[in-house]
């Protein structure tokens, strides 16, 4: 991805999701004493017969969230956490302890925010009308096996990965159902928007931005110092340049509305980010402009980052364990 773009895997809405298992518990039934006729007193020869111990009322499955009435249960959420926790373990075996405290510390929120969205999105889906029936799942897995070394092959990594055939069952189905939504609520997104050519310079502090503001007023060619002081490494050889881009597509959101606001050749003032400090130059603005490959699919996810926003600001979620 180039500089600033958003990026946002929707494959990754379902990375750690597994629809809702039902729970069904039970107990061998034990043999039972037909109680002793209440109103016949027990004789010397007769021995009191003991009543069978009251069965313990069934405590209720443990949730971890609550979504509309619907819940995760905190059984599928610490599987969940269990396999987040070792995967970055693996994968990031270069941390210091604390910093990989603090990593497994956030993740644990962000899995279960994975699964809320997931949640609110298959909840969505239902309301539209949008399924996925069982055989269509089991098309795609099929498939899955055949193109991935066959049965065996499969089977062998479902143990090692701890999943039954059911789990994975659910977990396709979850992402086949938010594919379909992807799709559904980005198809109105055109290929053709405005879009501008920028470049910034990132710096730590405000008052080395200023310092450079000061020279790029006083003529300083803007991409010579942008190569010698920005810390943005991906566009720090180019002169600071961010190429083409339509709203709704840098992660910087405060660059873009800068940006946007700009006339052609015009240098922003010092601009704040949790990235740093910007100094912002808009190049070129193009009305109506074919959009690449890159940044329609940028576009795309940002519109359905902003329908999912919109679910959780309409959603009654409740987080019922301590994060």
């Amino acid at each position: 991805m180039n500089r600033l773009t958003r990026t946002y895997q929707r494959a990754a809405l379902c990375l750690w999701v597994i629809a809702a298992l039902t729970a069904i518990s039970g107990c061998k039934g034990e043999p039972t004493v037909p109680p002793a006729d209440p109103y016949v007193a027990p004789t010397a020869t007769q021995a009191p017969v003991e009543q069978p111990p009251t069965p313990a009322p069934a405590q209720p499955e443990a949730n971890a969230a609550r979504i509309n009435g619907q819940t995760i249960s905190l059984a599928e959420y610490q599987k969940q956490i269990a396999e987040w926790e070792a995967a970055f373990i693996t994968q990031n075996t270069n941390l210091s302890d604390q910093e990989k405290q603090e990593m497994l510390i956030q993740g644990r929120r962000q899995v279960l925010d994975v699964m809320i969205e997931q949640m609110l999105i298959e909840q969505a889906a239902s309301r539209e009308g949008v399924n996925v029936s069982d055989a269509e799942v089991e098309s795609v897995i099929a498939r899955d096996i055949q193109e991935n070394g066959g049965q065996a092959q499969f089977d062998a990594w479902l143990q090692a990965n701890n999943w039954t055939y059911d789990e994975y069952i659910a977990r396709q189905r979850s992402m086949m159902i938010s594919s379909q939504m992807f799709e559904r609520v980005t198809q109105g997104v055109p290929t053709k928007a405005e879009q501008i050519r920028a470049r910034h310079i990132l710096v730590a502090t405000e008052d080395e931005a200023r310092n450079l503001l000061t020279q790029l007023q006083g003529g300083a060619d803007f991409a010579e110092v942008a190569r010698q002081y920005s810390l943005d490494p991906s566009t720090k050889e180019s002169g600071g340049d961010l190429g083409f881009f339509p709203r709704g597509t840098l992660v910087v959101s405060e660059v873009e509305d800068v940006a946007f606001a700009l006339s052609v050749g015009q240098i922003s003032d010092v601009v704040y980010s949790p990235m740093g400090y910007h100094i912002v130059q808009v190049q070129e603005r193009v009305q109506d402009m074919q959009l690449t490959e890159e940044s329609w699919q940028s576009l795309r996810e940002a519109t359905f980052r902003d329908w999912v926003a919109q679910l959780w600001s309409s959603a009654n979620v409740e987080i019922l364990i301590a994060l």
